[in-house]
């Protein structure tokens, strides 16, 4: 699972599952949605960091964002939305869904506070897209599409990095080298493949932090695929405090 510091948490895809009319409204009224979406978030970083434990494992940094917490920043951002839509044409049906959206999300607050935040003793951070070269060996000319991942001491690996491809020309094959990595990395993991959705695990083991990965076997590897990050090493009550709106 994602850390709730590696980005948005929902996308508007997310939107669009629960909603279906919100593009277009989002369209028809000049909403940004990724705008919104950010702006919940900043709202749960408020609140979430009001009620977390003073702990020093519980910070808002080892917070990982579980189903409970995609659903709530998912239904705020909806009763953003049609809060916006609502004032700009004061529409009893924007009003409606706007209230309908904002209960729904006190409802998956309420869900979290009784299931518990979860959290990471040592939180790795999603990785920054790696860098993708040529590099000379016996290969046919290809599209590659690469992720790569930070894994902490304790093996646990953080979030994919956002892909990215490379054309490979015949004579070539794709050289990968990952970016900034985070204090606590102890190594990183490389996915590559022929598609966005068939990226395999390439190493059989973390590399070093400094170390680039070149495809130079006559096959790539094809039996795992990237994870979402970290699972919660412990779930933590909150209080039952809701918040209006």
């Amino acid at each position: 699972m994602a850390l709730f510091s590696d980005g948005s948490i929902s996308t508007t895809d997310d939107l669009a599952a629960y909603d279906s009319a919100i593009m277009d409204v989002a369209s028809t009224e000049g909403i940004d949605l990724t705008r919104k979406l950010a702006l919940a978030q900043d709202e749960l970083s408020v609140m979430l960091t009001s009620l977390l434990p003073e702990d020093q494992s519980c910070g808002l940094g080892n917070v990982v964002v579980t189903t409970p917490l995609r659903l709530w920043h998912t239904l705020r951002t909806l009763a953003l939305a049609y809060e916006d839509a609502y004032y700009n044409q004061l529409n009893d049906r924007y009003q409606g869904k706007w209230q309908a959206f904002a209960e729904r999300a006190r409802w998956a607050q309420e869900q979290l506070m009784q299931a518990g935040a979860g959290f990471v003793t040592d939180p790795i951070p999603q990785a920054q897209p790696a860098v993708l070269t040529e590099a000379p060996a016996p290969q046919p000319a290809a599209t590659y599409y690469a992720t790569v991942t930070w894994v902490n001491a304790s093996g646990q690996e953080g979030a994919p990095a956002e892909l990215r491809s490379l054309e490979g020309s015949a004579g070539n094959s794709i050289q990968v080298r990952p970016v900034a990595p985070p204090a606590n990395a102890a190594g990183w993991n490389v996915y590559v493949g022929f598609s966005p959705d068939a990226m395999y695990r390439q190493n059989d083991a973390p590399m070093a932090t400094d170390q680039t990965w070149t495809f130079t076997d006559p096959a790539l590897a094809t039996e795992t695929l990237p994870g979402n990050g970290q699972a919660p090493d412990f779930l933590r009550a909150l209080p039952r405090i809701l918040q209006r709106g």
